[in-house]
């Protein structure tokens, strides 16, 4: 399906859908290249990211009179914006760390000999 056939109620049930899932999503029809007529392109843009869907244009057009259709196209634009903006934890730093010498344990400190030390007050 070309993007000029598809009709004002799609367009808008998309802006709905767009709006429950995030304010900052904008979600438009796009040309999928080489794709049969069976699907449709999403283009979501968000933060700076875009990523380009397919979804079925069976479930397209019974999203408009059926609920339950239009949850499960809720469910994957949301499903595909999560994975667009996820980022990945940071790296973890390396585990082998070796101990520093103890500074008190040292003989060369503050000009003190290698008697005992001042004792009780």
């Amino acid at each position: 399906m070309s993007v000029r056939e598809i009709a004002a109620t799609h367009r808008q049930l998309l802006e709905q859908l767009s709006g429950q899932i995030s304010n900052r999503l904008e979600c438009g029809f796009t040309e999928l290249p080489g794709a049969d007529g069976a699907t449709v392109g999403l283009e979501l843009r968000e933060r700076g990211r875009t990523v380009v869907m397919e979804l079925p244009v069976a479930l397209l057009a019974s999203a408009v009179s059926d609920t339950v259709a239009r949850e499960a196209v809720r469910v994957r634009i949301k499903a595909r914006r999560d994975r667009m903006l996820f980022r990945p934890p940071p790296v973890p730093l390396p585990k082998r760390i070796t101990s520093v010498a103890d500074p008190a344990g040292s003989r060369f400190g503050f000009g003190r000999g290698p008697g005992p030390g001042r004792g009780r007050r």
